[in-house]
C-alpha cells in the first residue's frame, strides 16, 4: 500500500472509532487472568479510581491490560522525567510494611486490614500512640496526621483503631458509629449515648483516649445536643477518596478511545490540553473553522545546543450520521535555542489553526500527537455552519486578550484573523484588570432596517446582577457583519463574570443573545501563551476551493463539489489531483466527455497517478470508446499492476470489441483474485457457451 493511501487509511479508522461511545462489554472481576486480577483487586484497590477500574474491565486482551498498567503508573509519577517512579516504589513500600506489621494475628493479610489500608492511603502518619496495656481499656492506637489539606482534609487530624476481643484485628474507631463506650472492657453503667458521661470516665482512665473519642479533629466541637457532631464521620469517609484527588484520570478514558488507533509508544502518554473552536464567515461567504489546542506542557527533545519539537494534528470532520465529510493531517515542527527555550518553557503553549468546512452539522474531532516525547492529547467538539441565512443571527462570542493590526507584507490567510486584524485567545477567558477585553461576534441576515435602527446592548453581569450596561447602534459599526467591541477592566473588581450581548431592534426587543463567562484575576501579572500557527493559504487560494470541493463531494453534493473543484482547476490548471477529482465527480455526473477532456493533458506526463488512467479509462467506456479505454487500462496495469477493477473493466471493453479470448482471460484472472464474484462467472458462463 502505497504510503498517502496507509495514512488516509488509518485516519479513516482513527475516527470511525472514536466516535464510538464507550459502551464496550466489561468482563467481570472473576474472569480476569489471576494476575491482572491480583492487581485490581489488592495491588491497586484502595488507590484506583472508579473511572480507571471501569476502563479497566472494557480492556479485551493482555497487552492491553500491560499498557493500561502502565499508563496507570505513569500518570501518578511525580518526576517523569526520570527512571524511577518514586510514587510506585512507595506505594509498593507502604503495602509490604502493612502486610509485615498489621498481618500478625490477623486472619487477613495486613493490606486488608483497617490499619493497612489507612496506612497504604496515607502513608506513616507524624505519630502513633499505642494503648496496650490498660486493663480498663481495650487496646487502642492513635494515629495522628496533619498538613493534609490538599486532599479535603483537615489540617491535623487523629485515625483511631481499637481491638473489641483479646486478640485480632485492630478496627477502624467511630465516633458516631461506636461512641465513646466502645473503648471500655466492661460496659459501664451508663447511657451508651450519654456521651459527657463516658468521656468524663474515660478522662479518669485515659485523657488521651478520652479526647479523641468524641472527635478525631482537634477544635472540633463534638458534642451537638444530645449528637456528635458529623465532622469525624465526613474525615473518614474523605479519607478513602485521596487517591482520587491525586490523580486526574480522564487519560483512562483516552487509553480506551484510542488504543487501538494511537501507536504503543503514545498509547500510556496521554496529556490533558484546553482547546477553543470559533467558526468565522469570511468576506467571500465561506465559514472557517479557527481553532486552537493547549497542551499542558511543551516536551522537547535537545539535540546539542538545540531543541526541537514536533507535533502531527490529525484532524476529522464527521456529519451527525459519523460519514467523514472532511480530514487532514498536518505537522508542526520547530526548533529553539537555549534562549528560547528557557523564556518559552515559563508560558502557556498553544496551536493555532484553521480550515475551511461547508454549512452542516458536524462533530469536529482534534488528535494531536508529540512525536519527540510520544505524548498524545485530543478534544472533540460539536460545530454548526450555517446555510442560506434569511432572519437576524449571532455568532459565538470570541474573548481576546490583544490584536494587532497585520503587516502589509504578512501573508493573508492566518488563524483568528479577520480583515487585517490578528486576534489573541486562549482558553479560560481569565483578563487581568490592567489589560483591555476585546470582544468579537459576526452578525448574520440583517436586513438594511436592522442595520439602520438596530442596537447593541451589552451587559457585564455577576451573580445575575448587572453591573454595567452600555449600547451602540448598529450604524456605529464601519462593519455591521464583524463587530469587535473593547472593555477597560481598570475598574472590575477581581472575581468570575458573564458578558451578555443582544442584537435589539428599534423597539428595544432581543433579536438574538449570546453569552460568555469570563474571569478577571487579582495576580500582577498573567502569563500569556507561546503560540504557534502557520501562514495557510489565502481565502481565495485554490487550495481552499479544493477542498471546500473534496466536503460536498464526501456529502454527495456532486454538483456543488463540480462548482467548487472547477475553480480550483481553473486556478491550477497544472495540478493533478485537482483534474483528478473534477474528472471523478464530472464521472458521476455522467459528463463523460468532460471528465475525459480533463484528464487527456495529464496522460503522458511523469509521475501520473492510477486515478488519471483509470477515469481516463472508465470515461472513454462509458462513451463507447472502447478501444481508447483498452488502452487507458493496459498502461495503467503495466504501471500500477493488475486489479480486479483495471481486469473486469478490460473484460468488459474486451467483450464489447468482440475480442473474446481477452474478454475471457481477463475475467478468469480477475477471478484468481476473488472468486467470490458470481456476476462476473455468470458472464464467463455465457461467453463459454454455458447456462
Amino acid at each position: 500500500m502505497r504510503k498517502s493511501s496507509f495514512k488516509i487509511a488509518l485516519v479513516i479508522s482513527l475516527f470511525l472509532l472514536l466516535f464510538l461511545p464507550l459502551f464496550a462489554k466489561k468482563i467481570s472481576i472473576k474472569d480476569l487472568p489471576l494476575k491482572y486480577r491480583n492487581w485490581l483487586e489488592k495491588d491497586v484497590i484502595y488507590i484506583i479510581t472508579l473511572k480507571e477500574k471501569d476502563v479497566f474491565l472494557q480492556l479485551e486482551t493482555d497487552s492491553e491490560r500491560d499498557l493500561f498498567i502502565e499508563a496507570f503508573w505513569k500518570h501518578r509519577d511525580p518526576t517523569p522525567g526520570t527512571p524511577e517512579n518514586e510514587f510506585k516504589m512507595e506505594h509498593y513500600r507502604r503495602i509490604n510494611y502493612a502486610n509485615k506489621r498489621f498481618g500478625f494475628g490477623s486472619p487477613k493479610p495486613g493490606w486488608q486490614t483497617d490499619r493497612g489500608r489507612i496506612y497504604i492511603i496515607l502513608g506513616e502518619p507524624m505519630e502513633r500512640d499505642i494503648y496496650t496495656t490498660q486493663r480498663e481499656l481495650r487496646d487502642t492506637e492513635i494515629w495522628f496526621y496533619q498538613e493534609m489539606t490538599k486532599y479535603g482534609l483537615p489540617l491535623a487530624f487523629n485515625v483511631v483503631f481499637y481491638r473489641k476481643g483479646l486478640g485480632g484485628d485492630f478496627e477502624l474507631y467511630s465516633p458516631n458509629n461506636d461512641g465513646p463506650i466502645a473503648f471500655f472492657i466492661q460496659t459501664p453503667q451508663v447511657d451508651p449515648v450519654d456521651y459527657l458521661s463516658l468521656y468524663e470516665k474515660l478522662m479518669e482512665i485515659n485523657p488521651i483516649i478520652a479526647g479523641i473519642s468524641l472527635s478525631l479533629i482537634p477544635g472540633d466541637t463534638p458534642v451537638v445536643s444530645d449528637r456528635l457532631s458529623l465532622a469525624s464521620d465526613m474525615l473518614l469517609q474523605s479519607i478513602n477518596y485521596v487517591p482520587q484527588k491525586e490523580i486526574k484520570d480522564l487519560y483512562a478514558e483516552k487509553f480506551l478511545e484510542y488504543k487501538s488507533i494511537v501507536e504503543v509508544e503514545y498509547s500510556t502518554n496521554y496529556i490533558e490540553s484546553d482547546h477553543l473552536v470559533q467558526t468565522i464567515k469570511s468576506d467571500p461567504g465561506v465559514f472557517f473553522v479557527h481553532y486552537l489546542i493547549a497542551p499542558a506542557r511543551l516536551s522537547v527533545g535537545q539535540y546539542g545546543s538545540d531543541y526541537y519539537s514536533r507535533f502531527l494534528l490529525n484532524g476529522n470532520v464527521t456529519d451527525l450520521e459519523g460519514n467523514v465529510i472532511y480530514q487532514f493531517e498536518k505537522d508542526y515542527s520547530f526548533n529553539f535555542n537555549e534562549a528560547k527555550i528557557k523564556a518559552i518553557q515559563q508560558l502557556p503553549f498553544q496551536i493555532n489553526d484553521m480550515f475551511p468546512l461547508i454549512p452542516g452539522e458536524y462533530r469536529f474531532s482534534l488528535l494531536l500527537k508529540n512525536t519527540v516525547s510520544k505524548e498524545f492529547s485530543s478534544f472533540e467538539e460539536t460545530i454548526s455552519i450555517p446555510g442560506q441565512i434569511t432572519t437576524p443571527e449571532m455568532g459565538s462570542l470570541l474573548l481576546c486578550y490583544l490584536d494587532r493590526e497585520m503587516k502589509s507584507s504578512e501573508r493573508a490567510g492566518r488563524p483568528f484573523q479577520v480583515k487585517n486584524k490578528l486576534l489573541f485567545t486562549q482558553p479560560g477567558n481569565i483578563f487581568l484588570s490592567s489589560e483591555k477585553m476585546i470582544v468579537y461576534f459576526q452578525l448574520y441576515g440583517l436586513s438594511d432596517e436592522v442595520i439602520e435602527k438596530g442596537k447593541l446592548q451589552y451587559s457585564l453581569l455577576k451573580n445575575e446582577e448587572a453591573l454595567k450596561t452600555f449600547y451602540r447602534d448598529l450604524k456605529e459599526y464601519n462593519d455591521p457583519a464583524n463587530i469587535m467591541e473593547e472593555f477597560s477592566l481598570s475598574e472590575i473588581p477581581a472575581a468570575h463574570y458573564l458578558l451578555e450581548v443582544s442584537l435589539q431592534d428599534q423597539t428595544g426587543r432581543d433579536l438574538v443573545l449570546r453569552t460568555k463567562n469570563f474571569a478577571v484575576s487579582p495576580v500582577v501579572r498573567l502569563p500569556r501563551p507561546f503560540i504557534q500557527s502557520k501562514a495557510l493559504p489565502a481565502i481565495n487560494d485554490a487550495l481552499n476551493d479544493f477542498r471546500i470541493g473534496t466536503q460536498h463531494f464526501n456529502k454527495k453534493e456532486y454538483r456543488k463539489a463540480a462548482i467548487e473543484f472547477e475553480k480550483a482547476f481553473s486556478k491550477k490548471p497544472g495540478e493533478q489531483d485537482f483534474a483528478i477529482n473534477l474528472a471523478k465527480t464530472y464521472y458521476i455526473l455522467e459528463r463523460y466527455k468532460d471528465a475525459e477532456s480533463v484528464l487527456t493533458p495529464f496522460h503522458k506526463e511523469e509521475n501520473i497517478k492510477y486515478d488519471v488512467y483509470f477515469y481516463l479509462g472508465k470515461s472513454a467506456q462509458a462513451r463507447n470508446g472502447f478501444a481508447r479505454a483498452v488502452l487507458y487500462y493496459r498502461e495503467a496495469v503495466s504501471h500500477f499492476g493488475v486489479n480486479i477493477f483495471l481486469l473486469n473493466a478490460l473484460g468488459e471493453c474486451y467483450f464489447n470489441l468482440r475480442n473474446i479470448d481477452e474478454a475471457r482471460a481477463a475475467w478468469e484472472k480477475s477471478l484468481e483474485i476473488n472468486p467470490d464474484q458470481p456476476s462476473i462467472r455468470e458472464k464467463l458462463s455465457l461467453i463459454k457457451g454455458k447456462k
